[in-house]
């Protein structure tokens, strides 16, 4: 008989819900160290697998990143490269020669026209050889994507504005298709400097575009030319929005050259206490700062008015030129011409109107005019909203200028086409005799192009103070 417990329950017998006292005795110690050696020489091959791998990640340390991808095969790196889109796969192929072969291979490219532009208008219409060459699917995929592009940017350009005269959609279709706005300065040593605009201004007729970050530029005497370019990206998701690493299509929209001391040496348009503004090309100013402190910032206005193929269709040294019939016509425009006026800064409209069914008068010589705003018609001399000044930034620093803004035209003859099309700076003077055509005024607002003049007449009212449009004259 087993002995019993106070509880009656035999000593050797514990209940199941009894819990066993914790605790590592010198036999059990060596038996745990017996079975995990008997384990390793169980299992010999898995023991020394780890081993081996030790040893072969001590040995990959040792080796410098370029070693280890020069020992990747061109099928792993067909393999990586396939999850890249379009942009980062034209950087991987300025890394080296060999990523530059393997990154051009066909199988790459096909997918990417697949997953990119098979859906598309402009990727069903291809012919495919039976046995394609080198690069065929890159240049194909590259070629197709400007042409779906370029169909994209032409889109809804035919409903027309009713108070500008222009297509409705240019300006949203430009920020949808992402064009960016670049200087080009071509220094004496060969080199070209890019700078992006800081900031861009979308109005009724016409972008205003500003480069204030110019700390990365080389002394200015040593600049010879400048470029404004539009830089377009060439690869879109299925979404429409532009590839982050895309390359960029450029396009010249206008060449100036660039002598520092030519420029600053003429008068300036402009001035206040910090900058001297100078008008450098039509639609684009450059302000100096005062007492020889270097370049401050440059502003540029690129109207309407063909701007998307000027965006899209020329190249880093052509302008798009347009078609042949853009001249003024002798048979339209004799007795309906619509035009709008806009007088502006880069933010802020100061005065805007359309003036319809407008009558030409010609003059001798072949000119003909258009009296937008006559001065003996006392209930049409508008008023203006805000006074006239230019306000700019560089940097840190901003500030004004007083008696400057942009003066936007646009007008359109009887056959519905754009026959004047202005986007200039213009300088507020004292009026004079000649420019008030014989009526009683203080200011003159004066632009002079290849596409005609125009004069408005500017009166102050003396007990408000407030400027009114007393006369406006197109020359064509």
């Amino acid at each position: 008989m087993s002995a019993k417990s106070s509880s009656g329950v035999p000593k050797n017998i514990r209940p199941m819900n009894a819990r066993k006292k914790v605790g590592v005795s010198g036999d059990s110690k060596v038996s745990a160290t017996r079975a995990v050696r008997q384990r390793k020489a169980a299992s010999p091959r898995t023991h020394a697998s780890l081993v081996n791998g030790n040893e072969l990640i001590k040995k990959t340390n040792n080796l410098k990143i370029s070693e280890l991808v020069e020992r990747l095969s061109d099928e792993i790196l067909i393999l990586l490269f396939s999850y890249l889109d379009a942009g980062d796969l034209l950087v991987a192929a300025r890394v080296c020669r060999r990523w530059l072969c393997v990154s051009n291979d066909n199988m790459l490219w096909q997918s990417m026209y697949r997953r990119c532009l098979l859906k598309t208008k402009a990727g069903k219409d291809i012919g495919i050889p039976l046995d394609t060459p080198t690069l065929f699917w890159k240049k194909k995929c590259i070629e197709k994507s400007v042409e779906f592009r370029n169909s994209r940017a032409q889109a809804n350009l035919n409903s027309i504005d009713p108070f500008t005269t222009l297509p409705k959609q240019i300006s949203g279709n430009l920020q949808q298709l992402g064009v960016k706005f670049t200087l080009a300065f071509y220094d004496g040593r060969g080199t070209h400097h890019y700078i992006t605009h800081n900031d861009c201004f979308y109005h009724r007729m016409a972008v205003s575009a500003r480069w204030h970050s110019l700390g990365n530029l080389p002394d200015v005497s040593r600049l010879h030319s400048l470029k404004l370019l539009a830089l377009n990206p060439v690869f879109y998701d299925q979404k429409g929005i532009a590839c982050k690493n895309s390359p960029c299509q450029r396009s010249l929209l206008e060449e100036i050259p660039f002598s520092w001391s030519k420029l600053t040496s003429v008068d300036p348009i402009g001035s206040d206490s910090m900058v001297d503004l100078y008008l450098i090309h039509p639609g684009v100013v450059m302000a100096a700062w005062k007492n020889g402190g270097g370049m401050a910032f440059i502003s540029a206005n690129f109207h309407y008015n063909k701007l998307i193929d000027r965006c899209l269709c020329g190249t880093f040294n052509t302008r798009h030129v347009g078609s042949a019939g853009d001249s003024l016509s002798s048979i339209h425009g004799f007795f309906d011409y619509n035009a709008t006026v806009e007088l502006r800064n880069q933010r802020q409209t100061i005065w805007s109107q359309q003036f319809r069914n407008i009558h030409a008068i010609n003059q001798p010589g072949g000119a003909r005019y258009l009296d937008v705003i006559n001065e003996s018609d006392l209930y049409s001399h508008p008023p203006l909203e805000k006074p006239i000044q230019f306000l700019w930034i560089s940097g840190p620093i901003k500030n004004k200028t007083e008696g400057i803004c942009i003066l936007d035209i646009s007008v359109r003859d009887e056959s519905g086409r754009i026959t004047t099309s202005v986007s200039d700076f213009v300088k507020v003077v004292p009026a004079d005799s000649e420019t008030c055509f014989g009526a009683e005024c203080t200011e003159v607002i004066s632009h002079s192009s290849k596409n005609g003049k125009s004069t408005l007449v500017l009166e102050t009212e003396a007990d408000t103070k407030i400027r009114r449009v007393k006369s406006l004259r197109l020359c064509l």
